[in-house]
């Protein structure tokens, strides 16, 4: 298969250590996790295993004497990489689908969108619409929900364990989804676990607030009250027990029940 210049440029741009390895979506088909990279320390190989794509190559890039003592030592002293998350092709303007549009409004996350607390696109080859993980202003992430019914519900498009942020207080709320970080960010900075788990990597970036407050959805309080006990050795935590799904809640509902929290 004749591979596209752009494709060998976007190879060799990977953030991949020498002798690493590479997982991803493939920019050419934009088939899930087909897409494979492999760093020989000399040149970059790349192959896609799905049946209806299959393609394949290398860049060529020779590298230096110098270059090849440093990569060998980078394949010594560091087992593992941070992988560069790069933003496949097939997310569009959120503004391209009526109806990602109405599941933002529908979910309180509109408002957040419109005064850009929240980057939202839609994956056109999904039909998922995305909500970009950022940290220090960067995409190192993505988290996409389905319109169509497929499974997962909720797709997870990196490797990154960073939590999903909305909003500029020094005050968080601690949620399980995307949706209900953004639907609280007028009143304090959502930040969505993306499932039930606390993980370090979460508490990192808990206890830099001034104060926490847990609210998980009512079948998962038994969690959001363990999670309030260990997030107490970090920052002051409060529990939230929740009735109704923030995200569910109507703008007026949502903001009178959050402020007899937030102090």
């Amino acid at each position: 298969m004749t591979n596209p210049e752009w494709l060998k440029n976007y190879v060799g741009n990977l953030h991949v250590v020498s002798y690493g390895r590479y997982r991803g979506d493939c920019p050419l088909c934009a088939r899930q996790n087909t897409f494979s990279v492999t760093d020989t320390g000399f040149e970059r190989l790349w192959y896609c295993f799905h049946a209806d794509c299959h393609t394949k190559g290398s860049t060529g890039v020779q590298l230096t004497k110098t270059n090849s003592k440093v990569a060998f030592k980078e394949r010594v002293t560091k087992q593992t990489a941070d992988i560069d998350f790069v933003v496949p092709h097939t997310f569009v303007s959120l503004s391209r689908s009526k109806e990602s549009e109405a599941y933002v409004k529908k979910v309180g996350s509109y408002n957040a969108y419109l005064d850009g607390l929240v980057d939202i696109r839609y994956d056109l080859q999904q039909d998922r619409v995305v909500y970009l993980v950022k940290s220090d202003n960067k995409i190192i992430d993505g988290t996409g929900r389905s319109l169509d019914g497929r499974k997962p519900k909720w797709r997870r498009y990196g490797t990154s364990k960073y939590p999903f942020m909305c909003g500029n207080s020094d005050n968080c709320l601690v949620v399980e989804d995307c949706p209900s970080a953004c639907s609280v960010s007028n009143l304090a900075t959502g930040v969505a676990l993306m499932g039930t788990t606390l993980l370090n990597e979460h508490i990192d970036v808990i206890k830099k607030f001034r104060k926490a407050y847990v609210a998980l959805d009512k079948d998962a309080t038994s969690k959001a009250y363990m999670m309030v006990r260990k997030l107490r050795n970090y920052v002051p935590t409060k529990l939230i027990v929740l009735n109704k799904d923030l995200k569910d809640m109507e703008i007026g509902e949502r903001n009178d029940f959050i402020r007899r929290y937030i102090d």
